[in-house]
């Protein structure tokens, strides 16, 4: 009987043995286990501890993920190139990529702080505060940490769900373990702003000028269309996800470059500007931009500078007015040395304009030699070395031939001679050419004024450019019109005589 009873328990323990192998670890567990870890990378590198816990949350599914239980590796870093220590194989985003193993946890947050702090794309994360998580999280997704569309969400979610952000503060020496509410209430009862070299990525930075404190806050329009003024080092994508808005198109509203967080405190468009101002004209500030009055007057920055006769690069004088509406007579004053920042990417491209000019000679000079080539093949060759054609008949004739009167006795019959070989060329006729028709209309007399040309069926505008021998960038600049914006019918101005 007590065989018997052994051999149940033992049964029951072998039975229960998957079950304690499956048995997981909380969320809750993780956190307490790898809290201190966090906070000490923090102090050594300026990583939030916050982040780096919710990233360890989420990257090891609190622990319990195949990665970390055979690794170690608590945020997914790969091998790279430059790894030289030990690997494991994972399927990921591809089968059986490459994985970094360490010895520990606490090699693996160290290295998640050098992989971070080290790497270039990660840069401008530093500028944020620790405080501020949200840019932080959307910050990792923008320079590619990870490839979930969701990412910056499920970070969020985890500091706010736990109440992380203690950790961070407690990394700051702000408060002790256990009074973190306390301390948070004393903490935003303090003003921020004296915090020498700080600035925050939520609010404006210290150095901003007195117009901005004028400015509304939140969503507000100008020129009828929907803007923020944003403070420097806001993550774009963090907007873009916010106002439901596509990337790129934020981009493109706001005439960028690309999606880098915002060089300096700036208003962000929420839709396509305007191609023309609110009002007629804007009078240019000191240490104004094209590109900061085109922000500021909600006008697309390519149309700012047709309206006013300017290329890329040009940048007004100080107290000149640009026209917001219609176009300006001339090109205004231009600034001694052009501001080097300018975000924006050119519109005008002057290289591609010179190019056409160049091809447009070159095609010109291949048709004259082609036309020059097709005259000397329809000239006939001058004979060489024979007699013209018809001469050869024409002197066996000459024996019919009589002397004039009737009594004179018939001369003698004349044998014709062998021709004689004239090495000179003979004459050749002139050529007289057909008149040719010229339907291109012949160009104004000297003093007749402009010259004008109907657009017709199928008559493209780099055709018409050709046709009078002038660039398209002319017929741009003197029509005001898109660069292949013509219809059947229309008047352009293709001279100016």
């Amino acid at each position: 009987m007590r065989l018997k009873r052994c051999f149940l328990v033992v049964s029951f323990l072998i039975g229960c043995m998957p079950l304690l192998k499956a048995q997981t670890m909380s969320t809750e567990q993780y956190i307490a286990m790898y809290k201190d870890v966090a906070i000490n990378e923090m102090k050594a590198n300026g990583i939030p501890a916050s982040i780096t816990l919710a990233q360890g949350v989420l990257e090891t599914q609190s622990g319990n993920g195949w990665l970390v239980q055979n690794s170690n590796n608590h945020f997914g870093i790969k091998c790279k190139n430059n790894w030289t220590g030990a690997t494991v194989n994972y399927d990921d985003d591809a089968r059986q990529e490459c994985f970094r193993k360490y010895n520990n946890a606490a090699e693996s947050y160290r290295d998640h702080s050098v992989f971070l702090k080290a790497n270039p794309r990660y840069a401008f994360l530093f500028q944020f505060q620790s405080e501020d998580y949200k840019s932080w999280a959307y910050g990792l997704k923008q320079a590619g940490y990870a490839t979930s569309k969701t990412y910056p969400q499920q970070l969020i979610k985890i500091i706010e769900d736990y109440n992380l952000q203690k950790y961070t503060l407690q990394g700051e020496g702000v408060t002790k373990a256990g009074t973190f509410e306390d301390s948070r209430a004393e903490k935003d009862a303090e003003n921020r702003d004296h915090q020498p070299g700080r600035a925050t990525a939520a609010t404006p930075s210290a150095s901003s000028s007195a117009t901005a404190a004028n400015i509304p806050k939140g969503v507000f329009e100008i020129n009828g269309r929907k803007v923020m003024y944003l403070p420097a080092g806001t993550a774009l994508i963090q907007v873009a996800n916010d106002k439901d808005i596509k990337l790129r198109n934020l981009v493109k509203y706001n005439d960028l470059a690309d999606d880098s967080p915002l060089p300096k405190d700036m208003f962000i468009y929420l839709q396509k500007k305007s191609k023309q101002g609110k009002d007629d004209y804007h009078i240019v500030k000191q240490g104004e931009t094209m590109y900061d009055i085109a922000q500021a007057e909600g006008i697309q920055l390519r149309w700012l500078r047709r309206r006013n006769r300017m290329d890329e690069g040009q940048e007004p004088a100080a107290g000149e007015k640009l026209a917001l509406g219609g176009y300006a007579s001339s090109t205004p004053r231009l600034a001694k040395q052009a501001p080097k920042e300018d975000p924006t990417v050119g519109d005008l491209s002057p290289k591609a304009i010179v190019k056409d000019v160049k091809d447009q000679m070159e095609a010109a000079q291949q048709a004259a030699a082609q036309q020059q080539a097709a005259q000397q093949a329809a000239t006939p060759a001058p004979a060489q070395n024979n007699l013209p054609a018809g001469m050869m008949d024409d002197l066996k004739k000459v024996a019919d031939v009589k002397p004039a009167g009737g009594n004179t006795a018939p001369a003698p019959p004349v044998t014709p001679a062998a021709p004689v070989v004239n090495n000179n060329p003979a004459p050749v006729a002139p050529v007289v050419k057909p008149p040719v028709v010229n339907n291109t209309p012949a160009p104004a007399k000297t003093g007749s004024g402009p010259v004008y040309h109907e657009v017709q069926p199928k008559e493209t505008l780099y055709g018409i450019a050709k046709q009078y021998n002038v660039s398209i960038a002319q017929l741009q600049e003197w029509n005001h019109i898109e660069a292949f914006d013509i219809k059947i019918g229309q008047r352009l101005l293709v001279g100016k005589m």
